[in-house]
């Protein structure tokens, strides 16, 4: 929710402050490369150190960024600040120092899931239920963001992200108990992106992340050219359709997902199977029926693929690896968001049509590789 509170502010704010487009897609993607190189770093210091100072320790990282953020935008805004000394002061805070802290949170809080449950449910349920926590987080927190701008201007989001953060810490201080040491190791094993137990699964997420934060990326573009419809009444639409196919994909990891009591091979073939009918239906057309039916299988594949992709890699894992393999399926997502924003937004440029057709390209081959791959039938 620290986080999500500024996407509904972000493009105003930037004009507001005086910077172009690309300062913030170039700050976004820096933070999503941190969180990529960092991720591996954070899972195995998790298992070596604790869960609770790890987490800890990242969301002050996060908040003293957040913090830093807030002043260096109000300067922005005030004309205190501009030109390269404000691009470099938010590159620094929301980009370098944010990407840093919050690299932390998902590798720690899987590899304390995974090592506190037992059998291949319990991990898809735990772990879908991560899920649904980042999606709810994603839905309520864009909702606050854009209410507490409209009652208090664009500088009052800015100053809670910082207080979210810091109840994140007072509740940990509070409710999480430390590990005892016989649950820690010296040295936890380090994984490999090439390891044969997780590069099929890593390949599988690669394309499932690029492919969604390419749409999340364009589906505003594309609403107001298929419906030629005003700036306002895009972002309103916008947000209804994000909204349920962000909802669907919540009650899809927290219930669905683990009541079927699929494995997570089947449950990332069965995802995958039913987001290219989906990305199908998202073909550039008017037809708000089909946006509809995209948006809802949309939510539906993503909330059976992503337990499947995060369950799969730690089912052949022993425990001193789980910090490592947490890591790599973080960074694995970074890396999907460092790259899908901006590729995604240039093919639109060039041809609206062209990010949908490499999408169910994508899609189609992946799913076909879901099937065949021995890995991933078993």
């Amino acid at each position: 929710m620290g986080q999500m509170l500024l996407n509904p502010i972000i493009a105003p704010l930037s004009r507001e402050m005086g910077l172009k487009e690309w300062h913030i897609g170039a700050t976004i993607s820096l933070a999503a490369v941190v969180l990529a190189s960092l991720s591996t770093y954070w899972g195995r210091a998790s298992q070596r150190q604790g869960v609770k100072k790890i987490l800890t320790t990242g969301l002050l990282i996060a908040t003293i960024a957040l913090t830093s953020f807030a002043v260096i935008s109000y300067l922005g805004m005030s004309r205190q600040l501009a030109g390269t000394g404000l691009v470099l002061g938010v590159l620094a805070t929301r980009g370098l120092l944010y990407g840093a802290g919050i690299s932390a949170i998902a590798p720690t809080a899987q590899a304390h899931l995974v090592t506190h449950t037992w059998g291949e449910n319990g991990r898809v349920k735990a772990l879908g239920l991560i899920g649904a926590a980042q999606g709810l987080a994603s839905i309520v927190g864009g909702i606050i963001g854009g209410l507490l701008a409209a009652l208090g201007g664009l500088f009052l989001p800015l100053m809670v992200m910082p207080l979210i953060m810091l109840t994140g810490i007072v509740i940990l201080g509070l409710k999480l108990k430390p590990q005892g040491q016989a649950r820690l190791f010296a040295e936890p094993k380090h994984i490999r992106f090439t390891d044969s137990r997780v590069a099929p699964w890593l390949f599988s997420g690669l394309v499932l992340f690029l492919v969604f934060a390419s749409i999340s990326t364009i589906f505003g573009f594309t609403v107001q050219d298929r419906f030629q419809l005003s700036a306002t009444s895009t972002a309103g639409i916008s947000a209804l359709y994000l909204t349920i196919m962000g909802v669907t994909m919540i009650i899809t990891q927290a219930v669905i997902a683990p009541k079927t009591k699929w494995s997570a091979a089947r449950l990332l073939r069965v995802g995958f199977s039913l987001m290219l009918v989906a990305v199908a239906c998202l073909w550039p057309v008017d037809s708000y029926l089909l946006l509809t039916l995209a948006c809802v299988l949309l939510g539906l594949g993503m909330g059976l693929a992503i337990p499947g992709y995060n369950t799969g890699p730690t089912l052949d894992m022993d425990e001193d690896e789980q910090g490592a393999v947490a890591g790599v399926i973080n960074a694995n997502n970074g890396i999907a968001y460092a790259i899908a924003p901006f590729g995604s937004t240039a093919l639109y440029g060039w041809s609206a049509t062209a990010p949908f057709v490499l999408a169910i390209i994508f899609i189609a081959l992946v799913t076909v590789f879901a099937f065949v791959h021995p890995a991933l039938r078993k």
